[in-house]
């Protein structure tokens, strides 16, 4: 049986206990969990619960009306109960003489027929199978029933409930959703539990040492993700290429396809460690500063440019840290504790943008993007599915209760009056926040972070507090939600989803290699460029984005667990369309460093405009409209920056550097590498040499010049690439 199959046993159990009232807490809190992770197991029980209310309905409205009365007759029955004394089971057995009529045992009958035989309709139509799985060879005999001490089965499964009798009897051998695995040895009936077993667990994980090796830390991380694709019976894909791997490291990295002569060279290198290598030196390059500063910008901060904040100064002030590779819990503590003036503190301008609407969105943003964890909805009424609570909220949003925002008067060199300045100041204030419940009562909240309280006397600085508590401690949440949300930058998906709400009530996908990889984040001291280069080195990270028979269930796309088996396809940013589409145009326009970068970056800023939308809401969020739409494909197709790709009268440009090459050949393989980092393939370079030729005849066939003609039949090519699906994904 596969993972999900058992996990739908189980489900279905569970379900059936619930509905019959006699859910242990230990199995509420196992339905929760299954039915959270998976919108299919969330659909399944809506159907179940629906259909089970339904037919619980009808049959108590309208059931005994179409029924004949008959005479009474009275039976005895046997009544079965299951009492737990210190972790055993003891079966009871009871004499009870039923006073209800056997009409209403014929109706429970009727009843439990139809709702067995739709459960197998729901079964079906979830698993999406025609058919069931088999029996195992060697199979319980169905008609041996295992008798306890005092002659009563000690199957559980098979135990009626006290609150009602059952007309029909299941056997557990032949319960679909109890069948045991292919190859397993056969097991007594009263070995078979309530709850339909587990998939097969893994050994336990040792733990690596503090401060292992780059080469152990790998070596974990792919022993875990093979466990996983071992649990969950998938292969994985093959290694990718080295034209795949190298243009998804520097796009994932620095935020860019490679050149032409970047790519050549990693190509040709026959060096066994020219992975390793490279992304040391990817890590190394200037643009790994201006990238991952621009993705925390944006994280930090949005897109838009409408809000009164100093952009440069945020993003100055990550260049400056990741330049430094300081430790990303320096990094949180400045920004969560920064104080003065937006200019002078580029650090401030965090939670200048954010402080609005008495700190909620401030509140809100700092747990999420820091701890992976969303607390928002918890400003109105505790959380439906974990343990956080309203009040836990206001206690955070307390920290930021001292904090204020000052417009300073700004005055140009002529005495004209300027947008004024902000800055960010504490006041030296104590006192207590009050929050109000839905039931319109007014509650106090005290400063309190991860069970510590923190003084509320005028003297505390509550922000720094805060920093100080979220960067340091035993939980390390700072190191996991950061782990986690890296991950996901590399694979499409974390080891959660969302990758910013970590929680008991979000199982990660794997639990052992997020809490390790957590460990010697911190034992690094919280280095960036190491985590980055143990998943950029890991066996998931080289594999292809190909599907495989073996591993076509691997697809989150569709709701599943991602088990990294293989790459999975993703859209460039905005960010990185833009800069990658420098690269196709002419690579000596590549920014080398931040000092002469910021003008080329703030056009970028304008262009990425288009896009943005600003959510007027409490959580200052934004949207674009990036992600395949008309617009994007208009932009690819006529914009301006693709046209300057095309632009073959310009010295320098790719396409007039393919133009100077003699053969077709050559032009070709120039333009391909150019724009897809690989070659063409035989058949591809057959082709497009065909369609040039017939181009160039089409147009001097309208007395266009050859050389023009041949130009724009190269320019045709070069467009295709450009607007082609292998461009525009990661992949």
């Amino acid at each position: 049986m596969s993972k999900k199959e058992i996990e739908l046993a189980e489900l279905s159990l569970l379900m059936e206990a619930l509905c019959e009232e006699r859910l242990s807490a230990k199995e509420s809190a196992r339905l929760e969990e299954i039915v959270l992770s998976d919108p299919d197991a969330m659909q399944f029980y809506l159907n179940y619960s629906h259909l089970h209310g339904t037919l619980y309905w009808d049959q108590a409205l309208g059931a005994d009306a179409m029924i004949p009365v008959a005479a009474a007759v009275e039976e005895e029955i046997a009544e079965v109960e299951a009492v737990e004394e210190d972790g055993e089971i003891t079966v009871i057995e009871s004499i009870k003489r039923p006073t209800a009529p056997r009409r209403k045992h014929w109706v429970a009958g009727i009843t439990s027929v139809c709702l067995l035989v739709t459960f197998m309709v729901v079964i079906n139509s979830w698993l999406k199978k025609d058919d069931v799985p088999n029996l195992v060879d060697n199979s319980p005999n169905e008609n041996a029933m295992p008798a306890g001490n005092n002659g009563t089965s000690e199957n559980l499964a098979a135990v009626p409930s006290t609150k009602h009798s059952r007309s029909i009897h299941v056997e557990p051998s032949q319960h679909p959703m109890l069948r045991s695995h292919q190859g397993d040895s056969p097991q007594s009936l009263s070995d078979l539990p309530l709850i339909a077993a587990k998939p097969k667990q893994l050994a336990p994980v040792e733990q690596l040492p503090t401060g292992a090796s780059d080469d152990a830390v790998i070596t974990f991380i792919n022993h875990r993700i093979q466990d996983g694709w071992a649990a969950a019976n998938i292969s994985p894909s093959p290694f990718a290429s080295d034209e795949e791997w190298v243009r998804r490291v520097y796009l994932d990295v620095i935020g860019r396809i490679p050149t032409a002569t970047e790519a050549e060279q990693f190509l040709k290198s026959t060096r066994p460690d020219k992975h390793q290598r490279l992304v040391k030196q990817l890590t190394e390059n200037p643009t790994y500063v201006t990238n991952w500063s621009t993705i925390w910008t944006r994280l930090l901060i949005g897109r838009s440019m409408s809000r009164e904040i100093n952009r440069r100064a945020l993003q100055d002030f990550l260049v400056q840290s990741f330049a430094e590779n300081r430790p990303w819990s320096d990094i949180v503590y400045d920004l969560v504790s920064a104080e003065g003036d937006a200019d002078t503190n580029g650090a401030t301008n965090f939670l200048l943008a954010h402080l609005n609407n008495e700190a909620v969105p401030a509140t809100a943003i700092t747990t999420r993007l820091f701890l992976g964890t969303q607390i928002q909805c918890t400003q109105c009424h505790n959380h439906p599915f974990n343990d956080a609570t309203q009040s836990q909220f206001w206690e955070i949003n307390s920290f930021f209760k001292q904090t204020k925002v000052v417009r300073k008067k700004n005055m140009g060199e002529k005495g004209e009056a300027k947008e004024p300045k902000l800055a960010l100041v504490s006041l030296s204030k104590g006192g207590t926040t009050f929050y109000e419940t839905r039931q319109g009562l007014m509650q106090p909240a005290y400063p309190k972070f991860a069970g510590v309280k923190i003084s509320d006397a005028p003297g505390v600085n509550r922000r720094q507090e805060l920093a100080r508590l979220m960067t340091s401690g035993k939980t390390n949440q700072l190191a996991r939600a950061m782990v986690n949300r890296m991950w996901a930058h590399f694979f499409g998906y974390g080891f959660t989803r969302p990758v910013d709400d970590m929680g008991y009530h979000n199982s990660p996908t794997h639990p052992e290699l997020l809490d390790q990889l957590s460990r010697q984040f911190v034992d690094s001291g919280y280095d960036i460029k190491q985590l980055i280069q143990w998943i950029c080195l890991s066996d998931a990270y080289r594999l292809s984005s190909r599907f495989l028979e073996d591993n076509v269930a691997d697809n989150p796309e569709d709701g599943s667990t991602p088990n990294f088996s293989r790459m999975y396809v993703k859209q460039m940013t905005a960010e990185q369309l833009y800069d990658s589409l420098q690269v196709t145009a002419k690579p000596t326009q590549i920014v080398t460093n931040y000092s002469t970068a910021w003008n080329k970056m703030q056009k970028r800023d304008q262009w990425l405009q288009q896009f943005v939308y600003t959510l007027e809401n409490e959580e200052n969020d934004e949207t674009t409209t990036f992600d395949g739409t008309i617009t994007q494909a208009l932009l690819m197709m006529n914009g301006s920056l693709v046209k300057r790709s095309l632009d073959f009268k310009q010295d320098g440009t790719i396409l007039t550097q393919a133009l100077k090459e003699r053969t077709p050949d050559a032009r070709i393989r120039k333009l391909s590498l150019a724009a897809l980092t690989r070659y063409p393939t035989s058949r591809e370079l057959t082709e497009l040499k065909r369609l040039v030729k017939e181009r160039t005849k089409f147009l001097t066939a309208r007395n266009v010049p050859l050389q023009s003609a041949v130009q724009q039949s190269y320019q045709d090519v070069y467009w295709a690439y450009l607007n082609s699906n292998e461009f525009i994904l990661i992949h």
